[in-house]
């Protein structure tokens, strides 16, 4: 199976491009809930060295510390499918910022992350726009749903892994908030999406490309229209693999619900920080059953 690739420069062409650029991002929202895009609007040479500092900080700050934790130490012990072999981090963005938290980082290494941060907001905003539309909706009703936002990004290594059968890098679960915007290692695999039956992997990529994944707050808001794809990351005996996420979510207090009269499965309107709080404790169970209980709890 190929994987949507979908060239934004469309949006800026002639009505045909544009037309024919909104319904491949419909059907890629539609069908797949995960796909790549060229030509965003994300500097590639600033993607470039947003990722060697990632490689150079987890070579500096992460590395031995992972290799000496307790997972790493006593592996024949991990309970089998249960555990994540990840060395990973989260920086908040917006509306405010923990950076502070890594005074390892320095201040042009902040304003390239910052940089980024910026241009990938303009695009998962240009993204709520086009689905907006998509769905029939004005154009804002996305971005106002999930309004005020959170931005945040989760720094991710899966390093190379002894005995890749008993852990995963990451179990398979979906994303709780809304539209996600991911650099991809370029050497390196493990990212896998279900579509359907079957797994589907994301295979390594160079260039300019990034990786768009749905959340499920998207699905609730489009009424089930669009999905939110469940994904796990597998890790392998050699190399070590990248990944650099930034969600742009609800804020805690934004309301969410359908956008239309939706199937009876969907809940809201709820407050996202409620949501969050029960995803968290059922992150790796199944979706539907916790829109179900989540509903049932918050929906009497």
């Amino acid at each position: 199976m190929e994987i949507p690739v979908i060239d934004l420069k469309g949006l800026a062409g002639d009505e045909s491009a544009r037309s024919r650029t909104m319904a491949q991002l419909h059907e890629a929202c539609k069908d797949w809930g995960f796909f790549w895009l060229e030509n965003h609007g994300v500097d590639a040479a600033i993607m470039e060295d947003v990722k060697r500092f990632v490689h150079g900080h987890y070579e500096e700050h992460l590395e031995a510390k992972f290799h000496a934790s307790d997972l790493a130490r006593n592996l024949d012990a991990a309970d089998a499918g249960q555990v994540d072999w990840e060395a990973a981090y989260s920086i908040q963005h917006r509306p405010t910022t923990n950076i502070a938290d890594f005074p390892e980082i320095s201040p042009p290494t902040r304003e390239l992350l910052d940089t980024y941060i910026a241009q990938t907001v303009a695009l998962a905003e240009l993204l709520a726009e086009c689905m907006s539309l998509n769905l029939g909706l004005d154009a804002g009703h996305i971005r106002r749903a999930l309004a005020p936002p959170t931005v945040g990004t989760k720094f991710a290594m899966y390093p190379a892994c002894p005995r890749p059968e008993v852990v995963w890098g990451l179990r398979a679960h979906t994303d709780a908030g809304g539209i996600v915007i991911m650099l991809q290692d370029e050497a390196v695999g493990g990212l896998e999406f279900l579509r359907g039956e079957y797994w589907v992997p994301v295979a390594p990529c160079g260039g300019s490309r990034v990786f768009v994944d749905i959340g499920d707050q998207i699905e609730v808001v489009s009424g089930g229209a669009y999905r939110s794809a469940v994904h796990r990351v597998a890790v392998g005996t050699e190399g070590r693999r990248l990944s650099m996420a930034t969600f742009y979510n609800p804020g805690v207090d934004a309301v969410v619900a359908p956008a239309r009269e939706a199937p009876p499965e969907y809940p809201g309107p709820y407050r996202f920080g409620d949501y969050l709080e029960h995803y968290h404790r059922t992150k790796f169970g199944d979706k539907a059953a916790r829109f179900q209980a989540f509903k049932k709890r918050f929906h009497k």
